[in-house]
């Protein structure tokens, strides 16, 4: 197993504006095979310029790797405004400790992520595999589609340990999520496709989903537009089970959403 840290300079965070780094460069798949000298020289974004990683980073590494999968990535220091954390990662893990920016896990297809902090919108954005872990809160648009796409998570789980924000797996067509706290307004927004289970509460889930299921465990306020089935029991405890979308039409209102 061979473990590289990157501990974000303190001079990075520094001044009147804290100016983004995006770090989709420094992924496992993508350090893979990398001495120290050259894990320094790899380029990534920081506000409209590219820099060394080096010049940004405080680079260690210790132990060795046989392939992408044994190589962890830990990321240090004040990670508030560093984007784009294991954005399209294949293999491998990353562990940021810390609260992190924008769209980290977005397009990953493998390997394990765990944010010991809040995450910033859009996390696991358009996600296809792997897993995601936030171990605090997640802002709007989790596994969402980007703007302008019309297919949002399609694989892979993720679990946030807190409260979620808006539109939660918008247009999400596979994959799980499972939110423990509370979710904001329109989670499942769209939803073709996957399973949302949401342990607290919820408001207006399923919004215009024409597949896929949702599991709302607290409380909740749904749109008038579903139509009740039956009483059914989801993990030993029983629920009201409900199709819909119906404002999709009839044909199309394939979802399942279970509540309380």
């Amino acid at each position: 197993m061979q473990t590289i840290t990157l501990k974000l300079k303190e001079a990075v965070r520094s001044g009147i504006a804290a100016v983004p780094v995006e770090v989709d460069a420094l992924t496992p798949d993508q350090l893979f095979g990398k001495n120290e000298a050259e894990l320094k020289a790899v380029k990534v974004w920081w506000g409209n310029r590219e820099e060394n990683t080096g010049d940004l980073f405080d680079v260690s590494v210790e132990g060795d790797a046989g392939n992408a999968e044994e190589v962890k990535i830990v990321f240090e220091g004040d990670l508030t405004r560093v984007k784009r954390i294991g954005d399209g990662m294949k293999a491998g893990e990353i562990e940021a400790r810390g609260d992190v920016d924008m769209r980290c896990g977005a397009m990953m297809e493998g390997g394990k992520i765990v944010v010991k902090g809040n995450a910033n919108c859009w996390a696991g954005r358009e996600m296809r595999g792997g897993e995601l872990i936030i171990e605090g809160d997640a802002e709007d648009n989790l596994c969402a589609m980007y703007r302008g796409e019309d297919k949002g998570m399609t694989g892979g789980k993720v679990t946030v340990n807190g409260n979620a924000g808006e539109l939660v797996g918008q247009y999400m067509a596979g994959g799980e999520i499972l939110i423990k706290g509370n979710a904001d307004r329109l989670a499942g927004l769209n939803m073709r496709g996957g399973k949302i289970t949401i342990e607290s509460d919820a408001q207006w889930p399923g919004s215009d989903m024409t597949g896929g299921e949702i599991v709302v465990k607290g409380e909740t306020e749904m749109t008038p537009s579903f139509k009740f089935v039956e009483t059914a029991t989801v993990d030993g405890v029983e629920y009201k089970k409900y199709l819909g979308d119906l404002a999709m039409g009839e044909k199309k209102a394939k979802g399942t959403l279970h509540v309380k």
